[in-house]
């Protein structure tokens, strides 16, 4: 009998801790559901995280992450700031993650750490270690005055019409105050950017309207397209 209740409470812990990761979502999560919801496959996402943070806090971190043998640390300098490059080196399956760190010597500025997660396909076990590693990070190395960026990039088939892509993604995000531009620049791989905010998350930032969602489509061989979606600051850096 007890042998029996043992094994129907670690059942019920189990059916928890499952429910409990499947309800669990952040910007990335977001975009990647809207995506393979829609059966668009995901190539390539990634996450960055930064936050600016006082010389004091950033060398503990730096001695913390000095400290582990799973980092990689490279230091390098110039005339205005002394900069790190650390690398995980026990790294994830399908994961890579890295940190930046840049000390201005003017003391007026202040240092700023970057970390950024990032990896290749999307699915189930995938965002079950991204929660894990993004948990990590964020608990062991930035607080919450910390801005997360998330961006991520499929290969579209070339017959499948962008107005199509852009409405399927628009309701699964629920997206409003929406704009749109087309490149007419020669040739530009960039064929049409549209904007707009979703409630999903809280982050954004306001042009005469609140926005946190970009999307674009670029060309890419004969037979597709390259579509990505993050937020706005991101995927100019993507």
């Amino acid at each position: 009998m007890r042998k029996l209740a043992l094994i129907t409470s670690i059942f019920i812990l189990m059916t928890i801790n499952t429910t409990a990761f499947a309800n669990r979502t952040d910007e990335m999560t977001g975009l990647a559901n809207a995506m393979t919801s829609n059966n668009f496959s995901v190539d390539n996402w990634q996450v960055t995280i930064k936050e600016e943070i006082n010389e004091e806090a950033i060398e503990s971190i730096l001695e913390k992450i000095q400290n582990k043998n799973s980092y990689k640390v490279s230091r390098t300098k110039d005339e205005n700031a002394i900069k790190y490059f650390i690398e995980r080196v026990q790294k994830e399956a399908h994961l890579s993650e890295t940190y930046s760190v840049v000390i201005p010597k003017n003391p007026m500025h202040q240092a700023e750490l970057v970390a950024v997660l990032k990896g290749k396909n999307w699915n189930d076990s995938i965002a079950e270690r991204y929660f894990s590693r993004m948990d990590a990070i964020h608990t062991t190395y930035f607080t919450h005055k910390s801005t997360k960026f998330a961006c991520l990039t499929a290969d579209i088939d070339a017959k499948i019409n962008n107005a199509y892509v852009f409405k399927q993604l628009k309701q699964s995000l629920q997206l409003k105050n929406i704009r749109k531009q087309t490149d007419n620049v020669e040739n530009s791989t960039v064929k049409k950017i549209v904007y707009g905010y979703t409630p999903l998350w809280e982050q954004s930032i306001t042009m005469k309207q609140p926005m946190n969602v970009q999307m674009v489509v670029q060309n890419g061989t004969h037979d597709s397209k390259r579509l990505m979606i993050g937020t706005p600051i991101l995927i100019n850096e993507y």
